[in-house]
């Protein structure tokens, strides 16, 4: 099934990618416990490495204070 999926999408190298990124959407949609329960990770901390800062908000942040940005 992996190799059918790689032929979709070839930038899937290997298949814990997939895992990663499930988690990850989880995480967007989930509180913290309900991911650790769905992923079967023992401990809290397993799930929390998964979470990904908000680019989209750091991004914004960065375009706003970034001094070479900032309208004089």
């Amino acid at each position: 099934m992996f190799k059918a999926m790689q032929k979709l999408s070839p930038e899937i190298l290997h298949p814990k990618q997939i895992r990663a990124s499930v988690i990850t959407h989880w995480l967007k949609n989930y509180n913290l416990r309900q991911v650790q329960y769905m992923a079967g990770h023992k401990y809290v901390s397993s799930a929390e490495r998964y979470q990904l800062n908000n680019q989209d908000e750091l991004q914004s942040k960065l375009e706003k204070l970034h001094p070479l940005n900032v309208n004089k």
